[in-house]
Order: structure tokens, then C-alpha cells, then sequence
């Protein structure tokens, strides 16, 4: 089986599992994984963090948006501009945030527009991770395209449920790997290599 068509049936697999989320259930993961990540040195040293507005099943990012902000850390947080790019704005208020097209909360188009090159962490949403760092995303390469503009300097912390730890996922060359994940039951480092 070739690599595309294996991460389509993981794709499948995975989004069946979210789909069997209750409300309670997310917010439970969202706050169990959020207490976790601001444990870890590296949030406690950023400065300027990249972080995304959860949507569907994902583990919901609202505790440590506001944690963020609380923090007095620089937010970023991206949108979508046209069909295959993220462009990151900077967040002071959560209040400003405006659903997009398919319901996902975003900066409006208005807001400061920023980059990476000041970030020190971000959090990368995904379908599946595995222990090597690879991801599985939805299919569109937002992120990909996204983590591969320089500077790549900042810690890169996929953000995902427990059981989207798969043992293994394809590889293909454009991926971009993340150094740790974060779960609602701990934060696994990956070996990069």
C-alpha cells in the first residue's frame, strides 16, 4: 500500500474515533492536556507562542489560549487565506476572534499579521502522530507549508488525544516533524532524527 493511500485509511480511522467524543470528554482532554504543556520548559520560556483555535474533535485549546494571554505571552494564531495558505495574525483578544467558512474560529483578516521568526512555540494540530515526530494531518498541508518557511527554530508541540498516538505513519518528504505531543495523559518526546 502506498503511503497516500495508507494515511487515508489512517485519516478515516482516526476521525471515526473523534467523532465518538462527548462534549465532556473534550473538555476534560483539552484541560488535562493543557495542564500538562504549561508544565513543560518550553512553553514556560516562550515568549511568543503560535497556537490554533480547536474545532470538531480536537482536545480544545480554549484554556491555554487564555492561559497564554494570562501569561503575558505574544499569541499568533493563523488564517486561512485562500484555499492552501495560513497566514498568522497576533492575538491580544479572544473576543476578536470570528468563525471562518467552515466554523473555525480565526483572527479577522485586519488583525497585526505575523511570522514565525519570533515564535518560540508552536502548537500543531493533527489527525495522528507517532514516537518519530511525523504527523498526519487533514490531508491539505496548511501546516506543512506553514512550519517550512524560515527561520525553523521555534519547539514544535503536536497537541492531539491519547489514542492518535499511532505506532507508525508514513513518510513523505515535505512532512514536518514535531519535537514532542501533547496529550491529555503526558507529553511525549519524539526522537527526531
Amino acid at each position: 500500500m502506498d503511503a497516500r493511500a495508507d494515511k487515508d485509511r489512517l485519516r478515516a480511522e482516526l476521525k471515526a474515533s473523534r467523532a465518538k467524543l462527548t462534549p465532556g470528554d473534550l473538555q476534560a482532554a483539552g484541560d488535562a492536556a493543557a495542564r500538562l504543556i504549561t508544565q513543560l520548559p518550553e512553553w514556560k520560556q516562550a515568549r511568543t507562542v503560535c497556537l490554533y483555535a480547536s474545532f470538531g474533535g480536537e482536545p480544545p485549546t480554549d484554556a491555554l489560549l487564555m492561559l497564554a494571554l494570562l501569561e503575558g505571552k505574544r499569541l499568533r494564531l493563523p488564517r486561512v487565506t485562500n484555499k492552501t495558505t495560513l497566514v498568522l495574525h497576533a492575538v491580544t483578544d479572544l473576543a476578536s476572534l470570528q468563525p471562518s467558512r467552515l466554523g473555525i474560529r480565526e483572527p479577522k483578516p485586519t488583525a497585526p499579521v505575523a511570522t514565525l521568526a519570533d515564535v518560540d512555540l508552536v502548537l500543531v494540530p493533527g489527525l495522528g502522530f507517532d514516537g518519530e515526530g511525523r504527523r498526519l494531518g487533514f490531508g491539505g498541508g496548511f501546516y506543512d507549508r506553514l512550519l517550512a518557511q524560515p527561520p525553523r527554530s521555534a519547539f514544535l508541540l503536536g497537541h492531539a488525544h491519547a489514542f492518535q498516538l499511532v505506532p507508525q505513519l508514513p513518510d513523505e518528504p515535505h512532512d514536518i516533524k514535531v519535537q514532542a505531543v501533547g496529550t491529555p495523559d503526558g507529553v511525549i518526546r519524539c526522537r527526531v532524527g
